[in-house]
């Protein structure tokens, strides 16, 4: 099953049509309360990121199931007014949110410098990249090409990362992170894609199984 694509935006409208969007795909599926529970905490997550960028935002929200899953969907197209752009990049002095802490923070940093500068994405690595990120060569599309991501970031892999180099300080940091962060105890993976113009979002979260 698919819903409804629903479009989404930093000032605030159609959020709520999108939660009660996600409370009928729970319905549709008979997905039990706690499992129910979940799926609106994830989509709140979610959401809230939308709220929390600057500069006129939008992008397509929607949930998708199958393969004993569902995944929790936003898609943005980098593609903008100038006016809009000029906005995002004030996020923060330099395009960039330097202060972002947390996981939908981090995520948030991602979609904003891939939607004002999708070759700044090359500056957005860590000390836990090594299998975290994995880089291609970020240039416009060809029309009517169909391309791997040019960039990917997965919480699954980032989270093993961070588990391997957890004696360095900075791992340790994140770890803390990850403790704190309801996407990260909840989802079974949120997966952060950039291919050419487009910024895709997917919270993933296996049916059946607790957080």
């Amino acid at each position: 099953m698919i819903t409804d694509k629903i479009m989404v935006y930093s000032e605030g409208a159609g959020i709520e049509k999108a939660l009660e969007e996600a409370e009928r795909f729970a319905e549709y599926e008979h997905i039990d309360p706690e499992e129910g529970l979940y799926l609106r905490l994830l989509s709140e997550e979610m959401l809230g990121m939308v709220r929390g960028i600057t500069g006129g935002f939008e992008g397509k929200f929607w949930i998708e199931s199958g393969d004993g899953e569902y995944r929790i969907c936003l898609r943005a197209d980098a593609y903008m007014d100038r006016t809009k752009k000029k906005k995002l990049i004030a996020l923060s002095s330099g395009g960039k949110n330097e202060s972002s802490v947390g996981i939908m923070e981090m995520i948030r940093n991602i979609v904003v410098n891939a939607l004002n500068d999708p070759e700044s994405i090359d500056g957005l690595q860590n000390e836990f990249d090594g299998e975290t990120v994995m880089y291609g060569n970020l240039g416009v599309r060809e029309d009517g090409a169909i391309n791997p991501m040019d960039f990917e970031w997965s919480l699954l892999q980032y989270k093993s990362m961070v588990e391997k180099e957890k004696k360095q300080k900075k791992a340790v940091e994140a770890w803390d992170e990850l403790e704190k962060s309801i996407v990260a105890n909840i989802a079974d993976d949120v997966r952060v894609g950039v291919r050419g113009d487009i910024v895709e979002i997917t919270i993933v979260k296996k049916t059946g199984k607790a957080g």
